[in-house]
């Protein structure tokens, strides 16, 4: 059975219709928003060397294709590890896949350097199958933990052998309390999965409306005190909605939040697809990204009205009607700041730099958004803003996204089954 999807710049597009459970299962909608133009020749073969890529030779701007649509699946969430080793959450097969950067022997596996490799899952259903995973991280010791959705659960593996261990959720859709262990803790839908510099476990617990944190020592974290291997509630009050955001964080609703991220001050990021958003609260009170977030609180940093509205133009303040999102579901802090969130109905991936600098060989203001990679609006005979001009390389819907160390932008296409990489230059 097929229904139809509204794509900004593609009109009315044929997707199967899925059954969802909870609010709403970000697992179904990545799989059925299959918009998008044919993908990048390219591919590797899971053991076979990457080739054949668009552009390899470093520079600013250029692209390449890291994993292909013979071997993707919807791929969701992606990772990197310190090493430089490639996560790759590869939803529709029901597997998390690794790319490495280097040989070697890890998580019970020879691994070859640029070759993919199962690091986990394999099978949908039956033994040691790991759902359908949605996020994936990896923390400063290259333990990897994987968001499954539609298993209700958050896992990780660790690089001294195979074992796949679940750290938070029963398996059963729900909450029951805070303060719990964390695999006696109920999830409902969990989409994203981030770790800070602590190895605290943050997850998007989506269909909750809330965001929890897995407490890897003793501390307080955004005003509450957590034991260790405890689950609690940081943002989100499990009402789903919008009221109380720009206030404490303790009482702002959630809508639909996807994905997270945390940057190396320990800030938070939450990618809200419900109200069309990105939100910070902040270890400390500032400007973010040209927007005033005092402690305690969270506040929009990335977002228009909330609605399905066009993006305008590139260069415009970063929230405010100009500044739109369509169902943002990736977010990655590089190394300068800057913050990149992956924009999926709009086939591109958007960039807010925390500073003045020249990013993807461009000037860009802080504070400010701009199209770092797909589909950007430009005047057409037929009105302001109803032209489409492919900035980079075309996008079919953008998931996931990471940033290494030296500003490379990796991001998963749900769309057109591929992994690509984009030298950014100072990310």
């Amino acid at each position: 059975m097929l229904r139809s999807v509204r794509s900004p710049h593609y009109g009315l597009l044929p997707v199967p219709v899925v059954a969802a459970t909870g609010m709403m299962c970000a697992v179904c909608r990545l799989s059925t928003a299959l918009a998008g133009l044919a993908s990048l020749a390219a591919v590797v073969v899971a053991g076979i060397p990457v080739s054949g890529a668009v552009a390899a030779d470093g520079s600013v701007g250029a692209v390449r294709t890291v994993v292909g649509p013979a071997v993707l699946d919807t791929p969701g969430g992606l990772a990197l590890s310190a090493a430089g080793d490639l996560f790759v959450a590869d939803t529709g097969h029901c597997r998390v896949l690794v790319v490495p950067a280097n040989s070697g022997t890890r998580y019970g596996l020879r691994l070859y350097a640029g070759h993919a490799a199962t690091l986990a899952g394999r099978s949908c259903t039956g033994a040691g199958s790991i759902g359908h995973p949605s996020g994936v991280a990896v923390d400063a010791q290259g333990d990897v933990y994987i968001a499954e959705a539609t298993a209700q659960r958050v896992q990780v593996v660790r690089p001294a052998g195979r074992a796949v261990v679940t750290v938070a959720g029963t398996g059963r859709a729900g909450f029951n309390g805070n303060g719990l262990a964390g695999n006696a803790s109920e999830l409902d839908e969990p989409t994203g999965v981030a770790v800070d510099g602590s190895g605290d476990v943050v997850i998007a617990d989506t269909a909750n409306c809330r965001v929890r944190v897995l407490a890897a020592r003793s501390s307080t974290l955004f005003g509450r005190a957590m034991a260790t291997g405890h689950l609690y509630t940081v943002a989100g009050t499990g009402v789903c909605g919008s009221a109380g955001q720009g206030g404490p964080v303790a009482a702002a609703q959630l809508w639909n939040p996807v994905a997270v991220a945390v940057d190396s001050a320990g800030d938070l990021l939450v990618a809200d697809d419900g109200d069309q958003s990105v939100l910070l609260a902040p270890t400390r009170g500032g400007t973010f990204y040209g927007r005033a977030v005092g402690a305690g609180d969270i506040g929009l940093v990335v977002g228009g009205t909330g609605g399905y509205g066009p993006y305008v133009a590139d260069g415009l303040a970063a929230t405010g009607p100009a500044a739109e999102l369509n169902d943002p579901r990736g977010l990655a802090v590089g190394s300068s700041g800057a913050l990149v969130v992956t924009d999926g109905f709009m086939h591109a991936v958007r960039v807010v730099p925390s500073s003045d600098e020249t990013l993807f060989g461009r000037p860009m203001t802080a504070g400010d958004l701009y199209t770092a990679a797909g589909a950007m609006p430009v005047t057409s005979p037929a009105g302001a803003g109803d032209g489409t001009r492919w900035v980079l390389t075309h996008l079919g819907t953008p998931t996931g996204v990471a940033v290494s160390a030296s500003g490379t932008v990796y991001v998963a296409d749900a769309g057109d089954d591929t992994v690509r990489a984009i030298a950014g230059g100072g990310t």
